[in-house]
């Protein structure tokens, strides 16, 4: 609010001037004030004063006391000045400079007591002019975010009330509004990573005042670097935490003000955020309806459908492309319990798909998220699928014990198509999840001949099929353990080669021709006849498809 520098252009006598010190004459001053008359002479000090000095008055105190001495005890108490009436030797103006502490010689025939009233009573007017600046500047901010301006329009108008860069972030860290305050202000990219490095310290504070009050939310400060303090306000609703405010402030320089902008700022951009969340809550809620209209086959009208969707911005008889994914415990790793990773895969794909732009069309259904993106001309949607699938894995915490498993639709257009594409991508996610485990993304267009078992998954003629040829197999293993299936699609494997095939399932050899003598002897059916092992292979095919246990 009001600097030494300012203190000694407009409330110290004439004659006043810097005898050492000078690189602390823009420190700011919360108060001028004389020592006490009795010890302790300097413990009511708090930091930020102007300690006004006269040779009898260090005498009173103690005749030991000298002015060298009483400037090394003040500046461990972190005032902003020390003015002395007196003669000042040079061991005072040594110790001055070494704290960057500024002394001033004051005239000889000051009285300290009208100079302590006059300097007090212009900090007082300066504090009193900053809270009524504050106020307005609250109450500007309040009406931007009523009248409905965004983001970025509140912090440009306070960072030029503040004179301070301002930054405004999602609860997530994301980056929502920059406003640099003036020409010098640091740039972005020499922002975020300084943004970085107060970040645990937040998030521990920011748990902590979770529960404060969004109209007055509280403020802390934090060490950036040596140049820098960041100044942060929560930005809090009802149901929780939105965001962060903050001011970056340079050097040790805060002023009372600082924090009160930040709050108020703070509570204005609650006003916005909580407008986008419903109006995206809304938008949400229409394209949800657009979403099950196509994908649960329940239309209406496929025209009305269409103009809906084209009011929301979505062009449904454009190419796109459906994913579906889901969260998956990892074999041998520990996860979290069932409610707790219920709980985790909401919030990550929320978070997730909220990030990925209004383009989407998306929805939580029976623990999978249901993906549809429009796939742009010479996009290539197996790389918009592998981009959807980093996003999501990338939101994962370390050590969850749990991974993302995706498959992958082939690309279609309008309605049908959309809704074909979200039944390949089903059937790409389960067969991943049965051939690979966990954590993979497969694409529908690599299940090779699993697309036709799918396609005719319903026919009993498949059941049949694999009961005729199997089944003998199946109730075989069942009741001995002898790995007859395991062998034969090992045998596969290795394009019928036994060596081959021992070195897969880590037998011997003698082993494999064993076991491929008692399916011989069970099924009466000959491995040599080129017919029979293209039967067989189906039939292994269609066990994987129809009963195969997901690990």
């Amino acid at each position: 609010m009001i600097t030494v520098q300012d203190l000694i252009d407009q409330a110290l006598p004439q004659g006043t001037h810097v005898v050492a010190g000078a690189g602390g004459l823009r420190r700011d001053v919360t108060w001028a004030t004389r020592p006490r008359p009795s010890p302790p002479t300097f413990d009511h000090l708090s930091g930020g004063e102007l300690v006004l000095l006269t040779a009898k008055v260090l005498q009173n105190l103690d005749e030991r006391l000298t002015l060298e001495a009483a400037i090394r005890q003040l500046a461990g108490f972190k005032v902003s000045a020390v003015a002395f009436a007196g003669r000042i030797v040079a061991g005072a103006k040594s110790a001055a400079d070494a704290a960057s502490l500024p002394l001033l010689q004051l005239p000889p025939d000051v009285d300290l007591a009208l100079l302590e009233r006059a300097a007090s009573d212009l900090i007082s007017e300066r504090r009193r002019d900053a809270q009524r600046r504050g106020h307005e500047t609250g109450r500007r901010l309040m009406e931007l975010a009523i009248a409905g301006e965004a983001l970025p329009a509140l912090a440009r108008t306070l960072a030029e009330f503040a004179s301070r860069p301002v930054v405004i972030e999602g609860r997530d860290g994301r980056l929502l509004a920059i406003d640099g305050g003036g020409k010098d202000a640091p740039t972005r990219e020499t922002l975020l990573p300084l943004l970085e490095r107060g970040r645990p310290a937040i998030a521990t504070w920011l748990r902590s005042v979770a529960a404060s009050s969004p109209a007055e939310p509280p403020t802390t400060t934090v060490e950036l670097d040596q140049e820098r303090r960041r100044l942060v306000a929560p930005i809090i609703v009802r149901d929780g935490l939105l965001g962060i405010l903050s001011l970056l402030l340079p050097g040790q320089q805060e002023l009372p003000e600082d924090a009160f902008l930040a709050s108020r700022g703070a509570a204005a951009c609650a006003v916005v955020l909580a407008r986008e969340r419903a109006t995206a809550a809304t938008r949400q809620e229409l394209e949800l309806n657009v979403l099950d209209e196509v994908l649960d086959g329940a239309l209406r009208s496929e025209v009305s459908l269409l103009q809906q969707a084209s009011r929301l911005g979505h062009d449904l008889e454009a190419p796109h492309v459906a994913l579906v994914a889901r969260l998956d415990p990892l074999s041998g790793v520990s996860a979290a319990s069932p409610a707790r990773l219920h709980e985790r895969r909401w919030s990550i794909f929320e978070e997730a798909l909220a990030r990925s732009g209004s383009r989407l069309l998306w929805r939580l259904r029976h623990n999978q998220a249901e993906i549809v993106r429009p796939v742009p001309n010479g996009a290539d949607a197996c790389e918009l699928a592998s981009t959807q699938f980093d996003e999501l894995s990338r939101r994962l915490p370390e050590g969850s014990g749990v991974a993302v498993s995706m498959g992958a639709g082939r690309v279609h257009s309008g309605p049908t198509g959309i809704r074909q594409s979200h039944q390949e991508a089903k059937q790409a996610l389960a067969m991943g999840r049965k051939l690979h485990g966990p954590g993979r993304l497969t694409r529908f267009d690599d299940l090779g001949v699993y697309r036709l078992l799918f396609a005719a998954q319903g026919l009993p003629e498949l059941r049949s099929f694999h009961d005729e040829a199997l089944g003998t197999l199946v109730e075989y293993d069942r009741a001995h353990g002898a790995e007859l299936l395991r062998t034969l699609e090992a045998f596969f494997a290795a394009r019928c080669g036994p060596k081959e095939a021992a070195a897969i399932l880590g037998v011997h050899r003698n082993t494999v021709l064993y076991r491929l003598d008692r399916v011989r002897e069970l099924t009466g059916l000959d491995l040599d006849d080129a017919d029979v092992r293209l039967r067989l292979h189906l039939a292994l095919y269609a066990n994987v498809a129809l009963y195969q246990e997901i690990e």
